[in-house]
């Protein structure tokens, strides 16, 4: 988390996340503050989908196929010195990956992910659709890349 492309309010979603603060029905739940532990969208309670951070911003109906899209990208990413390694995506999401070359970009692709999740679907109640996540990617790399010194670099066309 001390890579200087991630902004203050990437960093604190991440710290909770990765320190088990993140706010969701299964914590709640067990601290007797919610009735259940299921996620509230229709779609996931009707297949018993247990609210954890991981279904948050993996699993949820209205996630899933920007995770899968940005999962991707994060594994070709650390597979620059080989072979894609197994990572999980409570890994992932708790930056909890092998050192690689490009691990500023992976964290910033996971942490804008993370705040972007935060803020769309779990504060406004919104699906999370890839071209939402690709138009915020490309436009924070943009911001990024007018600083003095640049810290991530991506191949042109590839968010």
């Amino acid at each position: 988390m001390n890579h200087k492309v991630l902004e203050t309010r990437q960093r604190d979603v991440s710290y909770s996340v990765i320190h088990g603060l993140f706010k969701n029905r299964d914590r709640l739940f067990q601290q007797g503050r919610a009735d259940d532990r299921l996620c509230q969208n229709q779609a996931c309670k009707r297949s018993d989908m247990v609210e954890s951070a991981e279904h948050i911003f993996c699993l949820c109906y209205r996630v899933r196929t920007a995770w899968l899209w940005l999962r991707a990208k994060v594994t070709e990413l650390l597979s620059d010195q080989g072979p894609a390694p197994a990572v999980s995506n409570t890994e992932l999401i708790m930056l909890m990956y092998p050192k690689c070359r490009r691990e500023a970009e992976a964290a910033f692709l996971l942490c804008t992910f993370m705040e972007l999740v935060d803020k769309e679907v779990t504060g406004k109640q919104k699906e999370l659709l890839v071209g939402t996540v690709r138009g915020v990617l490309r436009a924070k790399v943009e911001q990024i890349s007018s600083r003095a010194a640049p810290e991530i670099h991506f191949p042109l066309g590839w968010l």
